[in-house]
């Protein structure tokens, strides 16, 4: 379970496969005994009740910072529950459709410590799997990066098209130099600058100087203008291997369809978090109405979260 050394809240992952590498960042372990789980000391640790616990008494250098350290960790009062298996309830969760409603279905009503922890543990894992689903969007989704980490976030990120373009099969594909709805005059052998649109016209410039010019649809142009924005200190010839699609409407769907799975995906992400904190309130024995508390705590921190934190 890699976390971050300094961050301003705790964030431990779930890794049962023992693929991730914790470099220099701490690890914890636990016993490999009978009753005992990662995941639900993941839940507990990742909670925003034992963070708000830890911000007042564990160690922190600056206002919004935390170190995680073990003499502080070793503070946080853990909450010791046997794990629930042959209970029904526990039985329903592992099979459902609809984990969230299951988990409301849960919570309507007091539980048993054993049968909470083990619906933690459940979620918990749930929530491994959401984050892993993300995982293959990164590339088109740079901001997923950061975002992976805040699953309170629901932050949609934006699209990146060039790296869109890449997956797309060379059939769907052609470049700049033989797409015949383009016309390309490279103007000089150093670098490309940056690209200007008027009108039918897309020019690249750099130092004042016209380096290459390309004409053709506005559609295409516009997005050519796009992927090439980050080109400026490319030479001019590489423009021509630069490739567009030529479905440009396939495109935009694949954009649409890539972007709702995405925010399905993070959406998903938030509701289990927030069952895994109510969850968690509900072992700690927090009352109603300050559970409530927490859970707008998480919330506000999410949306207050810029974009490029913790890259």
């Amino acid at each position: 379970m890699p976390s971050i050394y300094r961050t301003d809240r705790g964030r431990f992952a779930f890794d049962e496969g023992g693929e991730w590498q914790p470099s220099n960042k701490s690890t914890l372990c636990t016993p490999r005994e009978q009753g005992l789980s990662v995941a639900y000391l993941c839940g507990l640790l990742n909670s925003e009740l034992l963070d708000l616990f830890y911000a007042v008494r564990g160690k922190n250098p600056r206002d919004v910072w935390r170190n995680y350290e073990p003499k502080p960790m070793a503070r946080i009062p853990y909450r010791h529950a046997q794990m629930a298996t042959d209970h029904q309830t526990v039985a329903n969760l592992r099979t459902s459709d609809d984990l969230v409603a299951a988990c409301d279905q849960l919570l309507a009503e007091p539980r048993e410590a054993d049968v909470l922890a083990a619906a933690l543990e459940i979620v918990v894992r749930a929530i491994s799997d959401n984050r892993i689903a993300l995982l293959p969007h990164r590339g088109v989704a740079p901001e997923l990066r950061a975002t992976i980490k805040h699953p309170w976030s629901t932050l949609a990120p934006s699209l990146d098209e060039a790296a869109l373009i890449a997956e797309l099969a060379s059939a769907a594909t052609v470049s700049v130099r033989i797409d015949p709805a383009l016309d390309l005059t490279i103007a000089g052998d150093g670098r490309l600058g940056r690209p200007e649109l008027d009108s039918d016209v897309l020019r690249y410039r750099f130092s004042r100087a016209v380096t290459a010019t390309v004409t053709g649809p506005a559609d295409r142009l516009e997005l050519l203008e796009r992927v090439t924005g980050s080109m400026r200190s490319s030479l001019a010839d590489d423009l021509a291997h630069v490739v567009l699609p030529k479905d440009l409407p396939a495109l935009a769907a694949m954009l649409t369809d890539r972007a709702a799975v995405i925010e399905d995906l993070l959406e998903e992400g938030r509701q289990l978090v927030e069952r895994a904190e109510r969850l968690a309130c509900r072992l700690y024995e927090v009352p109603a109405e300050l559970e409530d508390e927490v859970v707008a705590s998480a919330v506000a921190r999410a949306d207050s979260r810029r974009p490029d934190d913790d890259e």
